[in-house]
């Protein structure tokens, strides 16, 4: 768990702290609580409204590996071809 700092409306710490004084909750116990709820249902949300990634490569990622160099060197193509045009 991390420590976060909140600025809270009173009216809500009021409220929070009404029921802490009827429950066996704490004030944080209250507010994590909530937090999570919250935070699970966005998840949920999310995960609904974000587009589902195809499982087939891309054009990109099907490339990878298609330039083979011979010898151990890294070599940084973009930087050869940009010597090749300034000739």
């Amino acid at each position: 768990m991390k420590r976060y700092q909140l600025y809270l409306d009173p009216r809500s710490v009021k409220v929070i702290d009404e029921v802490t004084e009827i429950s066996d909750f704490t004030r944080s116990q209250l507010i994590r609580e909530t937090i999570d709820a919250a935070a699970t249902r966005l998840g949920n949300i999310l995960a609904a409204i974000k587009p589902v990634r195809s499982r087939e490569y891309s054009m990109w990622e099907k490339m990878i590996g298609a330039i083979k160099i011979k010898g151990k060197k890294k070599v940084n193509l973009s930087e050869s071809i940009d010597e090749i045009y300034s000739r």
